[in-house]
């Protein structure tokens, strides 16, 4: 019913922004170039990435774990998510770490991760990533130098719908535990206990001893 119900959205809105940009483009001058993206866009696109990750969060799972190494899945992450960021990013995750996870979905989990970290820096701060090995299962923190979680706001961060973003869906962090939780894992997000910024927490359950997929 959900997913129904946001393809309908979808392409309504589809509809929408293309007559909204037929409009604009009739309205600009011949010699206005600037690319400025209208308020009505701007609303349009919020929507649609409502819907997209309404349609991701709401879909049932199938889950293709295997082993993964760690490593480079975090780099992909980064270069998505963080290439062109003006801070700082430090890793440490020794090599061949590998952990038993859906290849795809850990890397969702892991953008998701580092695109909230960056933006709560904005243009400045460190980034820190680590792995490891911890009880036969890999832990992968991302910590940042933000302004930290208010302690109000604790208790609902994986609430699906649920933001402290302006321009938030609610839903990043309700979908990277739900397929994190899927694939044997667990997911905390926490204040740092030295210095002010968060820590994103992932353990899942190590691949050691098993062949490379």
């Amino acid at each position: 019913m959900t997913a129904s119900l946001a393809h309908e959205i979808r392409n309504a809105l589809g509809g929408i922004k293309g007559f909204v940009q037929l409009d604009e483009e009739k309205k600009r001058a011949p010699d206005d170039h600037n690319g400025t993206v209208s308020p009505a866009l701007r609303g349009i696109g919020r929507i649609e990435s409502l819907v997209n990750d309404l349609l991701v969060f709401s879909r049932e799972e199938t889950y293709e774990s295997r082993p993964v190494d760690v490593g480079p899945l975090v780099r992909e992450a980064l270069e998505t998510d963080a290439s062109r960021w003006g801070g700082s990013v430090e890793l440490s995750i020794p090599p061949g770490i590998r952990a038993r996870a859906d290849r795809e979905k850990m890397r969702r989990v892991l953008a998701n991760g580092i695109r909230n970290a960056v933006e709560s820096m904005r243009d400045g701060g460190a980034l820190r990533i680590t792995v490891g090995e911890e009880d036969r299962r890999i832990a992968i923190r991302i910590e940042d130098e933000g302004p930290g979680i208010p302690e109000s706001e604790r208790d609902r961060l994986f609430t699906p719908f649920h933001t402290t973003k302006t321009d938030g869906t609610g839903l990043g962090l309700a979908y990277s535990r739900k397929v994190v939780e899927g694939m044997g894992g667990t997911i905390e997000l926490s204040n740092r206990k030295e210095g002010k910024g968060a820590i994103l927490s992932i353990l899942l359950p190590s691949a050691k001893g098993a062949g490379h997929a």
